[in-house]
């Protein structure tokens, strides 16, 4: 049960760092930095196209992978403890 818990906890601290992500990333450009990686020099940087997108859809689908594995340890934690929940 205190692993489950754990498990939860580290769910919730990953949802919280996707969405947080492309805060950290504008944050590191605003700083003179390089955006983990995207881009070198703001001055000659070329980002293709797609990269925007695919960024994107990395994080929106793993958000809802971390959601719906942890609406599964929250159904099982509520089967354990035989409670009845609106989950």
């Amino acid at each position: 049960m205190f692993l489950l818990r754990i498990i939860v906890f580290l769910i919730l601290v990953s949802l919280l760092i996707i969405l947080a992500y492309p805060l950290l990333i504008i944050y590191d450009i605003s700083r003179g930095g390089s955006g983990f990686g995207i881009c070198n020099d703001l001055v000659n940087c070329v980002i293709p196209v797609t990269e925007g997108p695919r960024l994107l859809i990395i994080l929106i689908s793993s958000f809802f992978v971390l959601v719906f594995f942890l609406r599964l340890i929250m159904k099982f934690i509520n089967s354990l403890n035989q409670e009845k929940s609106i989950l």
